[in-house]
């Protein structure tokens, strides 16, 4: 396992904390994992909540949780209030840590040591029922939306899409990745662990890409690697980060929703020029992160392509609930794999649930595959969106907005773009809407727009006309 910190080089750096600006080798960081797992172990399996950012400490903590035997959910230390209350009231976690020092939680008692770690236990007696064994990490299905649906992953899961990952990305233990993603999204997650699967040593940093400070302890650590969603690549074109000198960098990867074909092209011929890769991939976290990546030398050829799927994975595309094996037939993807979810919990008693998928994902994708076996999307069956690489489910959003402004309220938009309409006679409410929306999913202002509309649209069957919501786009 990738946790199994024995089989890591004691005197390799396996973490370069930025806060501290300190190196932690495997052997310190066994030590302090070792640590705080004498304080976890317990004579059954737990559930603890863990509210992170990307800090050292945030990672030793999950490493920790999961060589104890527990399971963690992982969040961000940015969630509001009552999304956090949401959380604690349906799963019940005995154990919460917090990257914030300030933090309390009702029902919770803290034990603080020498050290400075906090942990709070919780207080009035033990939940009921008794969670999986396999049952590893619990991940947001919606990314920054707080929903309380989340992805059970195993054990199995982890290991198999780390391993997975470090192949088609030739990891090895001299590599150094640099955190650019959240700890509590998948994406960002699996960077964590495909790195620490075969030894190598990660930058943890909070420092945004568009900082020079980010570039500097890139540059002054030799970081080999990055890894972005479209967002973030469009601030590194805005930034001219082509036009840096950055020598160590080896491999960029790009996944969280489609990157528009010049952008790729643009950092494709970067890497090249820097002797490096340029890795487009697919995912979902329900896959534990990875399904399918392009070899950055079929990238050209392949545009707009999400690749071939990942070792030990295979996809195919089912029409009319048969699959089809013709090329261009379009129809739903369906992954398989090892690395495919336990399946879905809404509340606390879910977690007891064994794998119910059996590794076989319906990805409510739309696409088809071509004669050379790659990959093509061209739609999505739900409704969700992609914003700073994290699915939005639209439902969730309206519902949020709806309680805050007791409005009618319909949302739609397109990859990295929310649109509000608010059936309204105040311009007023439709910007209520949007800062709201800002403030609750950390979203820049132009990546939403909110409009006061005298009725919503509908169509003939009498349901929001959604299209007709994105037509008025601006």
């Amino acid at each position: 396992m990738f946790w199994n910190l024995d089989n890591c080089s004691p005197s390799v750096v396996a973490f370069f904390d930025d806060t501290l600006q300190k190196k932690v080798t495997y052997a310190a960081f066994k030590e302090q994992s070792d640590a705080f797992v004498s304080r976890l172990l317990a004579d059954k399996k737990r559930l603890a909540l863990a509210f992170c950012d990307n800090s050292f400490q945030s990672m030793l903590v999950y490493v920790s949780f999961l060589r104890a035997g527990h399971a963690v959910l992982l969040v961000s230390s940015q969630m509001d209030a009552s999304h956090r209350q949401k959380l604690i009231e349906l799963y019940t976690p005995e154990i919460i840590w917090s990257v914030r020092t300030g933090d309390v939680f009702d029902g919770y008692a803290l034990e603080e040591k020498r050290d400075g770690t906090r942990f709070f236990y919780r207080q009035g007696g033990e939940p009921d029922g008794d969670m999986h064994p396999g049952l590893a990490v619990l991940l947001s299905t919606s990314g920054t939306t707080g929903s309380p649906k989340l992805v059970r992953l195993s054990y199995k899961n982890l290991q198999a899409n780390a391993a997975s990952i470090a192949a088609y990305l030739d990891l090895t233990d001299d590599e150094r990745a640099i955190t650019t993603l959240p700890l509590h999204y998948s994406y960002g997650l699996s960077v964590v662990n495909s790195h620490l699967h075969v030894g190598a040593m990660v930058v943890t940093t909070n420092q945004s890409v568009i900082r020079k400070e980010f570039w500097e302890l890139f540059t002054s650590l030799e970081c080999t690697s990055f890894a972005g969603v479209p967002f973030t690549y469009r601030i590194l074109d805005n930034i001219k980060i082509q036009e840096r000198d950055l020598p160590s960098l080896r491999t960029m990867t790009q996944a969280g929703g489609g990157l528009e074909l010049p952008l790729v092209d643009s950092f494709a011929v970067m890497a090249q020029r820097a002797g490096g890769r340029f890795f487009v991939m697919y995912g979902q976290t329900e896959a534990t992160a990875r399904i399918s990546y392009v070899p950055p030398e079929r990238l050209q050829e392949k545009k707009g392509s999400i690749g071939v799927p990942v070792s030990e994975g295979s996809l195919s595309v089912v029409k009319d609930g048969r699959e089809s094996a013709e090329p261009g037939v379009e129809g739903e993807l369906v992954y398989r794999g090892p690395n495919v979810m336990m399946g879905y919990a809404d509340c606390r008693a879910d977690l007891a649930r064994g794998d119910e998928l059996e590794g076989v994902l319906h990805t409510g994708d739309i696409g088809y595959c071509d004669g050379d076996g790659f990959y093509y999307l061209t739609g999505r069956k739900k409704r969700f969106l992609k914003m700073l690489g994290l699915r939005v489910n639209l439902d969730d959003v309206e519902q949020e907005l709806r309680g805050e402004l007791s409005k009618n309220i319909a949302c739609s938009g397109a990859d990295d773009f929310l649109v509000i309409a608010v059936e309204t006679d105040s311009p007023d409410d439709a910007q209520r809407a949007k800062r709201f929306a800002m403030n609750l999913y950390n979203l820049h202002e132009n990546m939403v727009q909110a409009l006061a509309v005298s009725s919503l649209p509908y169509n003939e069957s009498g349901k929001v006309d959604y299209k007709q919501i994105n037509s008025m786009m601006q």
